[in-house]
């Protein structure tokens, strides 16, 4: 069995990530998913255990910790393992799983901006400035050409450390494929070399949402953060973060207001905490406009009247698929 590492992990490319999860939701059915086991963890944090395996034979279990008092100690909020086995039911695998866990989960959000964001999106504003934030604002910039990365923190210092990478990522054609987007309709490639696009930092946050085309809200926030008096139509707003009820990033308005797209149905109704406040305080689950895999089957048509409002918790399968690539 090879044991590797985030090293390991971090020679992976976008295209062959964003590529293998586009397959596998427009394939849900390749994969058996077991319930996550959750259990508490000190200070509001999260013990999960995530298995799942596919009709070729594999197999793998994630264990993660999200323990948001980390970061004072210096140390991730989130940290994981993975272990493969493979379709003979020996151990091929295992591998630290935090940088895994990045990839994948911003990778799913670009597929689901790709679907919903207006073709010509041109700001992106990444809320939050945790470990996972510039991973949001790298994929993301895969799937659309914006000519603004704006990043907004609680904590100044933070935000603008998280646009200092961003910048210096761009800087060395690192955070876009080829200097253009990927996805089909959201490409625009002009003459020339491609000219990145400036990195900012936003003092208000009510302001930053406003502006923008796309917001990326990835936090361990347990309060509504994005109001949805800010919204408007048009406009993509991808939620990451409130994996458990107990945590919330946007309000019950935005979720309302917006046609709501999920990474899938069973999974948000037990897992996503904006969706569930929001239907505490009278929206309803049946609103939900369908999940990932309708988007890229390109059954969901966009609402130019309305915001589009993607929530993911985070799917097994799409740890498998990404732990197969490193085979």
């Amino acid at each position: 069995m090879r044991i590797l590492n985030d090293d390991d992990v971090a020679r992976l490319s976008w295209p062959r990530v964003l590529d293998a999860l586009r397959g596998a939701f427009a394939e849900r059915g390749r994969f058996e998913v077991a319930e996550r086991v959750q259990l508490q963890a000190p200070d509001g944090g999260a013990w999960l255990t995530m298995p799942c395996a596919d009709v070729d034979g594999w197999f793998g279990v994630k264990q993660v910790s999200v323990l948001p008092a980390n970061p004072a100690r210096g140390r991730p909020s989130v940290q994981a393992w993975y272990t493969l086995m493979g379709p003979d039911g020996a151990p091929v695998l295992a591998t630290e799983a935090s940088l895994l866990t990045k990839f994948r989960t911003a990778a799913v959000s670009a597929i689901a901006a790709d679907a919903l964001a207006p073709a010509a999106a041109a700001s992106l504003l990444v809320v939050g400035t945790g470990a996972l934030a510039p991973w949001m604002a790298r994929a993301h910039l895969q799937v659309r050409a914006y000519d603004r990365v704006v990043v907004w923190g609680r904590r100044r210092e933070r935000a603008e450390a998280v646009a200092a990478e961003l910048a210096r990522d761009l800087a060395r054609g690192v955070a876009r494929a080829g200097g253009v987007a990927r996805g089909g309709d959201g490409a625009r490639a002009g003459a020339g070399a491609p000219v990145p696009p400036a990195v900012e930092v936003a003092d208000e946050l009510e302001a930053a949402v406003r502006a923008a085309d796309v917001v990326t809200v990835a936090t361990t926030a347990h309060e509504p953060i994005v109001r949805g008096a800010w919204l408007h139509a048009g406009q993509h707003l991808d939620l990451v973060g409130a994996f458990a009820h107990t945590m919330r990033e946007a309000d019950g308005e935005a979720v309302r207001r917006s046609l709501v797209v999920v990474d899938d149905r069973g999974a948000a109704r037990a897992e996503a905490g904006d969706l569930a406040h929001a239907a505490d305080e009278g929206w309803r689950w049946d609103e939900v406009a369908g999940d990932l895999a309708d988007a890229v089957a390109g059954r969901l048509l966009r609402d130019p009247t309305r915001p589009s409002l993607f929530k993911s918790v985070g799917l097994a399968f799409e740890d498998l698929v990404v732990a197969r690539l490193l085979v």
